[in-house]
């Protein structure tokens, strides 16, 4: 029996495994993770592999598929190896069934949520930091927490499957209450035909934004939130009188018990001024977050 050994082997020497349980899905958050951390600092793991007992010359790659195939995607010269020359076929298929079973995949929102979990226990820390360490992208870690603004059936059938990630990310730029209407369409098209329906409707409701025209669609889902005055305001007007006989007056209030409420409404944040604030904090927000992103490039097909 021939010993195991270790070395630095080409990739054009090195072939897939004779079977494969599970294929690589060059989409999926682990893959392109795995492919970001080589292009950044090379690999942190070796390839398992033994000589080929089908393709003379060659070693099969018996665990490590996705880390082979992302290094053969970047045109990286060589990966570091642990060669076994003593596994059975039925070895190999017994390893690579281990394999699957100790490793299943992270989902797309999953991996979001991890994300902005790290961000959130981790006060002050910024994206960019989090990139470094980690060795990610920024524009791929933004299109993930992105998918977190997706309405949570959408967010269901991204995990499911159902909607191909890179339509998952186009769909997300979609203003959550319109998503509903494009569910279907993220199903059955194609990815490429799909960025581009919704490239077309995003830039229609930027220019509505711009010109005033999509208010009540961006206040859709409003809803007042009640939050106490502070008690120096309240003990301000309480000392001095300064509000209550406007408040009343433009409420008109004409019994007690219709004044005890409206003084509720004031301490509360619902009164009328109030909740008219709070609707325009929204929309100036909504459309902030809407019109900015003009800056940003459009996938463009």
């Amino acid at each position: 029996m021939q010993d195991d050994d270790f070395r630095f082997i080409p990739f054009s020497e090195i072939s897939e495994p004779w079977i494969i349980l599970r294929a690589v899905n060059c989409g999926s958050v682990e893959y392109l993770q795995l492919r970001d951390s080589l292009a950044a600092v090379g690999f942190l793991n070796s390839i398992c592999v033994r000589p080929s007992k089908r393709k003379r010359g060659k070693m099969e790659v018996v665990d490590g598929l996705y880390r082979y195939t992302a290094g053969k995607e970047l045109h990286l010269p060589a990966a570091p190896c642990i060669v076994k020359y003593n596994l059975t076929d039925q070895d190999v298929l017994a390893a690579q069934i281990q394999a699957n079973a100790l490793r299943p995949e992270t989902t797309p929102v999953e991996y979001a949520r991890q994300i902005k979990r790290i961000l959130d226990s981790n006060v002050g820390m910024k994206k960019a930091e989090l990139c470094t360490r980690l060795h990610i992208n920024p524009e791929w870690v933004d299109r993930q927490l992105h998918l977190l603004s997706l309405t949570q059936p959408l967010q269901q059938a991204v995990d499911c499957g159902d909607i191909p990630i890179g339509s998952a990310y186009a769909l997300s730029r979609v203003p959550y209450a319109s998503q509903a209407q494009f569910a279907e369409q993220a199903k059955t098209l194609s990815v490429r035909d799909f960025v581009q329906i919704v490239n077309t409707y995003v830039k229609c409701f930027k220019e509505g934004v711009k010109k005033g025209r999509m208010d009540a669609s961006l206040l859709e889902g409003f809803s007042p939130q009640a939050h106490m005055r502070h008690i120096k305001d309240v003990l301000a007007e309480y000392n001095h009188h300064h509000l209550g006989a406007t408040y009343l007056t433009q409420a008109q209030c004409t019994t007690p018990l219709s004044a005890w409420y409206l003084a509720l409404q004031w301490v509360l944040h619902l009164d009328e001024a109030s909740v008219n604030e709070q609707r325009e904090t929204q929309l100036r927000c909504r459309q902030q977050k809407i019109l900015p992103s003009d800056k940003d490039k459009e996938t463009e097909s």
